[in-house]
């Protein structure tokens, strides 16, 4: 401030001077300078403009604010922006100084249209139009902010923002939608709502064809053409495109969860999460599907559950033919390929693909089974296991066969069923190079084998029958075969 005060006291003595002959001194000099001193003070008129007014070039100096080489570009910057704005080449207008001198062209004549910006700040040199723009926005850089409000902690730069902080408070939002109930605290909140009704983006991506509502976002989608994270996590390696997205990752390290459920114990690091769990409780399912009879929790859900209806699969397998429904089952299936298995259990020896693998598997060396079924005194080691369990209880078979009208409890089950139909037999002896459509008829059969004392050889038929004769003896069993069949 106090070289800004230097420099309007010392303009008027070097930035004005007459263009007639010399002074003498004395009384007449003093009278001149006050002459010169009013003149400068009164907007000159639109008629006609006072010749001291005009600027000699000679009369700037590197001394009055910086360097020449810091000032000249700042004065052509600002020379730029006001050419730009108005139209006018820079030939024809000329720049106020930092006294305030008056705006005049190449005739002489002085424009009341244009407004000057006198006040200068000396920490940026940025030009205001009044003391109060110019005392408001050396806030910024001192960081004061004078404005508090009185029912939190929070302080503002300027009044309009603690009144708009206010609004959250009182819970008062003054601004309404025409179109539907909604309401706001603040007039850009609702202009900017008001183009989800009308449909209209004005905002293009020059590299794709995406539009978007907000200036914002567009910025924030801008970012994934250039591949530029700005935004560096101080404790790891990581980058993110939003400054939200590095706020979120750095309650991972400090391992703070903000929001707790009033319903139950647990927390999370995300708002998101919270009200996700919270339809938990309620039991609520807002999202139907339109085409079944199926609701879930999140939209997420819905939206893998369509692609079921579709049968699109989105995400394929770089090294196979495979296709998936969702990116996590491609990334697990992908480790099949690379035969990592980085989950490792710190009991055994045992590694697995999944963590989900791990975490179960760990239940069978503390003997936990934290499912218990509500009806009986069963219990189980995972939930799936439980849910099929209790539709035995209710008698319910929800997987119908599409060819008979046989159903099933599970959809293994159905899935083996449908083999009846097909006559597919996927399964095969390695010693006699039979076919099963079933495992389990599959394994009895080859302890059968064994028991035999078949080779394994390619193409040495089995004289062992699958299916028990149509009316064996009562106490017919794999040590008292029937009559005609060989005893193992």
């Amino acid at each position: 401030m106090a070289l800004m005060q230097a420099s309007s006291i010392a303009a008027p003595k070097k930035m004005i001077s007459p263009l007639g002959p010399a002074s003498g001194h004395g009384s007449a000099q003093r009278d001149a300078q006050d002459r010169g001193m009013q003149g400068h003070m009164v907007l000159p008129t639109s008629m006609t403009c006072p010749p001291l007014l005009l600027r000699k070039e000679a009369d700037f100096t590197a001394s009055r604010l910086l360097d020449e080489k810091e000032v000249r570009p700042n004065e052509d910057m600002q020379l730029k922006k006001k050419n730009r704005k108005s139209g006018t080449p820079s030939k024809v207008r000329e720049q106020e100084g930092q006294a305030g001198k008056a705006v005049v062209d190449e005739n002489g004549n002085c424009p009341l249209s244009k407004v000057q910006k006198n006040f200068i700040c000396d920490h940026c040199y940025g030009a205001f139009r009044s003391g109060y723009h110019l005392k408001r926005h050396i806030l910024i850089h001192t960081g004061e902010k004078p404005f508090a409000c009185a029912v939190c902690d929070m302080r503002f730069i300027q009044r309009y923002h603690l009144e708009r902080h206010s609004l959250t408070h009182t819970g008062v939002k003054p601004f309404a939608c025409s179109m539907c109930d909604m309401r706001f605290f603040q007039r850009y909140h609702l202009e900017r709502h008001s183009l989800t009704h009308t449909g209209v983006k004005p905002y293009a991506c020059t590299m794709c064809d995406m539009r978007f509502f907000q200036r914002y976002h567009l910025q924030r989608h801008s970012l994934i053409h250039t591949g530029v994270k700005p935004y560096a996590c101080s404790m790891c390696d990581r980058r993110f495109f939003q400054r939200y997205h590095l706020q979120r990752h750095s309650l991972t390290h400090t391992g703070v969860k903000p929001f707790a459920c009033t319903m139950c114990d647990m927390r999370f690091f995300q708002r998101y999460h919270l009200q996700r769990h919270t339809i938990t409780h309620t039991g609520v399912k807002p999202y139907a599907c339109s085409m079944c009879d199926m609701r879930f929790f999140h939209r997420y859900h819905l939206q893998r559950h369509s692609l079921t209806h579709t049968g699109v699969k989105p995400y394929a397998c770089t090294m196979c033919d495979m296709r998936f429904f969702q990116r996590y089952h491609l990334q697990r299936h992908s480790l099949t390929h690379t035969g990592v298995k980085p989950y490792a259990c710190s009991m055994c020896d045992m590694r697995f693909f999944q963590r989900y693998h791990l975490q179960r598997h760990s239940l069978t060396h503390t003997g936990v089974k934290p499912y218990a079924c509500s009806m009986c005194d069963m219990r189980f080691f995972q939930r799936y296991h439980l849910e099929r369990h209790s539709l035995t209880h209710t008698g319910e078979k929800p997987f119908a066969c599409d060819m008979c009208d046989m159903r099933f409890i599970q959809r293994y089950h159905l899935e083996r069923h449908k083999r009846v139909h097909s006559g597919e037999k996927p399964y095969q002896c390695e010693r006699c190079q039979q076919n099963f459509s079933r495992t389990d008829r599959l394994l009895r059969h080859r302890r059968l084998c064994q028991g035999r004392g078949v080779a394994k050889v390619e193409a040495q038929p089995c004289s062992f029958t699958q299916e028990p004769p149509a009316a064996p003896p009562s106490t017919w069993s794999p040590l008292h075969p029937a009559p005609g069949r060989l005893a193992v």
